[in-house]
């Protein structure tokens, strides 16, 4: 399967936590989304994607993505987003379907500020990546337990 990512699973440390491997620069392709926005929300330092149709998002996209992967990152996102197919564009390949996280109608409170990789790894990044493995452990000791 081929997921566009458009928000915290761009990074590297974070994609690799969710999928539980390392993921090598060069296995991440950009491509546009098209057909969305990109906004932060009031609650939370990540962003979400919301359909606006003369919209377009950078991002980038992970092939060979397993099953038992697909539901890590399922579990990751949570239930207030829905996993749906989409088409991406790819320079020089043109649009290719992908999957996308698509937050669930009301879920959240977007802003009208953009979100920013760069502006969120100086900022959040350290924190957001300490919380998410506290919460693997805290997860994997219930399983164990």
């Amino acid at each position: 399967m081929r997921f566009f990512f458009y928000g915290t699973l761009m990074d590297r440390d974070v994609l690799a936590r969710v999928l539980g491997r390392p993921v090598i620069a060069a296995a991440l392709k950009p491509a546009v989304l098209r057909g969305y926005r990109r906004t932060s929300i009031r609650e939370g330092s990540y962003p979400i994607v919301l359909r606006e149709p003369s919209g377009s998002v950078d991002g980038l996209t992970l092939d060979g993505i397993s099953k038992a992967e697909c539901e890590r990152l399922a579990a990751y996102e949570g239930p207030r987003y829905s996993l749906v197919r989409a088409f991406a564009d790819f320079p020089e390949r043109g649009p290719r379907a992908v999957f996308v996280f698509e937050p669930v109608a009301g879920a959240f409170k977007p802003t009208n500020t953009d979100w920013s990789l760069e502006a969120w790894q100086s900022l959040h990044k350290e924190k957001f990546l300490a919380a998410l493995i506290q919460r693997q452990r805290a997860a994997a000791d219930a399983d164990s337990a």
